[in-house]
């Protein structure tokens, strides 16, 4: 038996690099992946990690998904508690970093940055709560960085984003 089976994983930013790697630890360890993407650009590239996570014998499915907009975000859970049946763990991993000094950065790049990065784990979470505490257990599991606690120049709004995590 498998560390995870038939649990089912939600795995926000998953269409490449951490979050991709995280969703198919997940699968390899038996755990059923629901994930999102945010661009058609990713769209391939989340169709293949699918295809991946089924090879390892268990259920994926990607989702294009706004984790930053609250009714995306409340869709998604709902969308994914219907196919899955539950949520057992929840990883919020969509970040996105603009880097800029902070005389130079508009507030729109700052609210990008905040919005997905922080906002989302907010919206995220706040979903996922319901289907953990209707079964009682569940593992929510959120990604920062080490910028959030040291900074870096030039990220003032990625580390602001991430120590707020």
């Amino acid at each position: 038996m498998k560390l995870l089976e038939n649990r089912v994983a939600v795995v926000t930013g998953a269409a490449r690099g951490i979050g991709e790697a995280i969703a198919l630890k997940l699968a390899e360890h038996g755990a059923h992946i629901a994930f999102t993407y945010v661009s058609d650009s990713s769209a391939e590239k989340a169709a293949a990690l699918e295809e991946k996570c089924r090879v390892l014998g268990v259920q994926a499915k990607g989702y294009k998904s706004n984790a930053s907009d609250f009714a995306a975000a409340e869709a998604f859970i709902t969308d994914v508690t219907k196919q899955f049946g539950t949520i057992d763990i929840c990883v919020n991993n969509a970040g996105v970093s603009r880097d800029n000094l902070l005389l130079r950065m508009t507030p729109e790049q700052w609210d990008e940055v905040i919005d997905v990065n922080l906002k989302s784990v907010y919206n995220i979470t706040k979903q996922v709560i319901r289907p953990m505490m209707k079964a009682r257990k569940g593992s929510i599991i959120n990604m920062s960085s080490i910028i959030g606690m040291r900074g870096n120049a030039g990220q003032s709004s990625y580390a602001a984003s991430k120590a707020g995590i």
